[in-house]
């Protein structure tokens, strides 16, 4: 298995976006690994109001629950690749960085609480 690379990645966003610029009255939450500010500049761009969480935690933390999982796409050997192409948010991005040291409640309740004071 190889990295995708920004062509890889382009339809994707791509597909992304436009479901973003659909749902601009209703809102709604999409989930996707948006590691460069390129791609949120394009996300961002496609809808008035987009709001980023990137959930951060430490290389040994996420290894441990890839290999934990049972049959997921993403082995971890890829996992060096995806930190080094992970650009954090600027601070004239929309959005907030959550740690994942905790719980997946704890994680939650504090990805809400980020939402919400939006």
């Amino acid at each position: 298995m190889h990295p995708l690379d920004d062509q890889d990645r382009r339809p994707w966003l791509e597909e992304i976006a436009r479901w973003l610029a659909g749902h601009v009255e209703g809102g709604g939450v999409v989930t996707c690994s948006a590691l460069k500010r390129r791609y949120r500049d394009r996300l961002a761009s496609a809808a008035s109001r987009v709001f980023f969480l990137h959930l951060d935690g430490s290389p040994e933390l996420i290894a441990g629950r890839i290999t934990a999982r049972q049959g997921h796409f993403m082995p971890p050997e890829l996992l060096r690749t995806q930190f080094a192409d992970c650009e954090p948010l600027g601070d004239d991005e929309t959005g907030a960085a959550i740690p994942i040291d905790g719980t997946p409640q704890e994680t939650a309740a504090l990805a809400r609480a980020a939402v919400t004071s939006a």
